[in-house]
């Protein structure tokens, strides 16, 4: 009687830890699904912010047009109507959804250089009316403006006013007509990672709604994010649906008890498997995240190390390693080789009148503009101060001594330079190059282009002799 006993209250044990692990399990599970139902409209929040943000930069890379345009204008006044609609039509020709470009001023009808063809009688009559009430708006020849209006049921059109600063023109505006429709289309097609049902409006009026948006049954509360945000003077509001997705769908129609019953049947085996699996998961996790942030940690070290921080080309230390690398390769396969040492002329200048933050600027236009006019194999450096060095790869004599030419040519304007009577920057520049007969060393070939510089900078400097 005391075994049964004994083995009855072993039963009844195991049945209480078996239930308590079932509750703690079914707890887990509930835990689990709300915390991902949170983590999931958080991701979706994530996204809606980052789709909003990718639109209102596409949205403004429209507007370049215009301003390119505006900025023409304004610099050129006295363009005439031939060469107006010539470019209206490049700007229209070369922008992707531009229907129409033109001019309006206060209380007059658009003047189109390139009338939008697409849109009807009563189309245009409508854009008229809606530009009459929009230019009536205090403020509005004063700064960019954009708005939407519907021309027809199920189109959209975007208008841009891009404010003219000419005497000629002012008051007055450049009006850009753009199809609304296949723009947004195009954009969240082409831009969200995931398949989120999404809709744009502007106050009421929907401007895109995607085609598998779901309109939720009378009896359920949608899961809905939105997020509003501005494109100048118009105010959209971005909606999506994360509650409709077919995982969300699944997760939502699981039953708690079916759930209950499935892990009490399978207790022992399942426990077993998610310890292994979480365990699993747990270690590839870690050990993921610290290979990302060795890799990232490393990758930021190496370009620290090898890289001006100023200017964004090489630094000193990376140019020498290599340089020595490039000079033992010609001289060993008996390659052309050639070195150049640039100097900043005026720098000092500069500095002195404009001041340390100028100088900076400078220089980073300086390796930019040096960027630009070399070749990829080509090899930039800063080696210090104002002065940078590049080495040139199987590269001739001539081919050096144009490419050395060519860098002396260059003026760089400075923007706050005509105020204060500051001249452009020029270069000035010495070459050497890899002698087989003379057996240089690289230390000698860098100073042979150091002396070479200082040459021609003496030879700049000295007075000319005079002419009879």
């Amino acid at each position: 009687m005391r075994l049964h006993t004994r083995r009855y209250k072993r039963i009844l044990i195991a049945g209480g830890v078996t239930l308590l692990t079932s509750a703690i399990l079914l707890g887990v599970v509930g835990l689990t699904r709300w915390r991902g139902r949170q983590a999931l409209q958080s991701d979706t929040r994530s996204s809606l912010i980052q789709a909003s943000q990718q639109l209102n930069r596409t949205v403004q890379s429209r507007r370049s047009t215009l301003t390119f345009i505006r900025d023409t204008l304004n610099r050129r006044a006295d363009l005439t109507r031939p060469q107006l609609e010539a470019l209206a039509a490049s700007g229209v020709a070369h922008t992707r959804h531009l229907l129409g470009l033109g001019l309006i001023k206060p209380s007059q009808s658009p003047q189109w250089w390139s009338k939008p063809t697409s849109l009807s009688d009563a189309e245009l009559d409508r854009l008229k009316e809606a530009l009459a009430r929009r230019t009536r708006l205090r403020g509005i020849w004063r700064v960019s403006s954009t708005f939407v209006i519907t021309s027809k049921p199920g189109r959209a059109l975007l208008i841009m006013l891009e404010p003219l600063a000419a005497a000629s023109y002012r008051p007055a505006a450049l009006i850009g007509v753009f199809d609304l429709n296949p723009l947004l289309k195009d954009f969240f097609t082409s831009s969200l990672l995931q398949p989120y049902p999404v809709q744009l409006l502007d106050g009421k009026t929907v401007l895109y709604r995607s085609d598998h948006w779901q309109t939720p049954p009378p009896d359920r509360r949608p899961v809905i994010a939105e997020y509003p945000f501005a494109v100048d003077a118009a105010r959209w509001i971005i909606h999506m649906q994360p509650g409709t997705t077919p995982v969300v769908q699944t997760l939502s129609r699981f039953n708690v008890l079916v759930m209950g019953l499935s892990i009490v049947a399978g207790l022992g085996v399942t426990i077993i498997v998610w310890i292994l699996a979480a365990r699993t998961w747990i270690l590839q996790r870690a050990v993921a995240r610290r290979t990302a942030a060795l890799r990232r940690t490393s990758e930021r070290l190496r370009h620290m190390a090898t890289t001006d921080e100023l200017t964004g080309v090489y630094n000193r230390r990376f140019f020498l390693n290599r340089w020595t690398w490039e000079w033992d390769r010609a001289k060993r396969y008996g390659r052309p080789l050639a070195c150049l040492m640039v100097d900043v002329n005026g720098f000092k200048q500069v500095n002195d009148r404009l001041g340390h933050h100028a100088g900076d600027l400078v220089l980073q236009q300086v390796a930019q503009e040096l960027k630009t006019m070399l070749r990829q194999s080509d090899i930039l450096a800063r080696f210090g101060g104002d002065e940078f060095i590049i080495a040139l790869p199987e590269t001739s004599t001539a081919q050096a001594e144009t490419v050395a030419e060519k860098l002396r040519q260059v003026r760089i304007p400075l923007p706050i330079g005509a105020r204060t009577k500051v001249e452009p920057v020029s270069l000035s520049v010495g070459m050497s190059r890899l002698d087989e007969t003379k057996q240089r060393s690289p230390q000698e070939l860098l100073e042979a282009a150091d002396q070479s510089l200082y040459t021609w900078k003496r030879r700049q400097h000295a007075p000319s002799a005079p002419t009879r």
